[in-house]
């Protein structure tokens, strides 16, 4: 029986809060690693008493202690262990798999309308300035947040604002984006579990550059997030994977929704413009 298995063999010891709490822990090991005691309770719901009450109940002295054997768990895997117990088996027969589907459904629903009630429109609206007026937009990610600066990229491209997706991974092409950085920039860090720790280098050069900052991460315990970076939290836990891409893909698209506004009547032309454009083809075509 491995860590995580032997967390889910207590179940029945628990109470239901308790066991709410679980859920989380089970479906987001790495993230546990990471995060805060305030942190874990404002993302399951629960009392930050009801946390330390969890983690009595399962043989740690605090949250330290079980934040910490998560963290040599998740280590252990990283070496080569085996695959998470919550990836493995699964639903077998046709009513359960579909039983799961819908439980997937319903967390995605849930995670969209606390995500929704949660956002703050001055930051959106802050951040969506910032790229306006930006000379050039550099926008981070790494794996497969990679995906989501390249697609927020093109999103703003549409927009006529000059952007430039940049791979963390691409350690020359961080440091020549880096060296031409100027305060009439504007940089984007996506920022998701497992986090890729140097990004708050990238963080840190921006903030001494007096480039301004977007952070769109889960967590204000991301690495990428300083002082002065404008964060954008959306919560990208799921039952499967590291991150559930949904809330990005949203949070771009609302970002883009408000430059358009911000752009008013030119946004109006902007339009106009793709539309000739496309007629234009279209004659060609036809």
């Amino acid at each position: 029986m491995d860590f995580l298995q032997g967390i889910d063999s207590r179940r029945s010891e628990l109470t239901k809060k308790q066991n709410e709490i679980v859920d989380f822990l089970l479906g987001n090991p790495e993230a546990v690693c990471y995060i805060s005691l305030k942190e874990l309770s404002r993302r399951t719901g629960t009392s930050e008493v009801s946390v330390l009450r969890l983690c009595r109940a399962l043989g740690y002295d605090g949250y330290a202690a079980l934040r910490e054997a998560f963290r040599a768990y998740t280590e252990r895997l990283s070496r080569g262990g085996t695959a998470p117990a919550f990836l493995e088996g699964g639903a077998q027969g046709p009513d359960e798999k579909i039983q799961l589907l819908n439980s997937i459904f319903l967390g995605e629903q849930s995670a969209m309308q606390r995500f929704l009630s949660s956002v703050d429109p001055d930051a959106l609206f802050q951040s969506a300035k910032g790229l306006m007026n930006a000379e050039d937009v550099m926008i981070f990610g790494h794996d497969v947040s990679k995906i989501l600066a390249e697609y927020f990229s093109y999103r703003l491209s549409f927009l006529h604002i000059k952007s430039t997706p940049v791979a963390l991974g691409d350690n020359d092409a961080v440091q020549n984006v880096l060296a031409r950085l100027k305060k009439t920039d504007h940089v984007v860090l996506f920022s998701f579990p497992p986090y890729h720790m140097p990004i708050r280098g990238v963080a840190k050069y921006a903030q001494f550059r007096g480039t301004p900052v977007t952070v769109i991460t889960d967590s204000l315990q991301s690495p990428a997030v300083t002082e002065e970076s404008i964060n954008l939290i959306c919560d990208t836990s799921t039952r499967f994977f590291y991150n559930s891409h949904t809330l990005p893909v949203t949070l771009i698209n609302l970002l883009a929704s408000c430059v358009a506004i911000e752009l008013g009547p030119h946004f109006d032309e902007i339009l106009a413009e793709e539309q000739s454009v496309n007629r234009f083809i279209s004659d060609i075509l036809e």
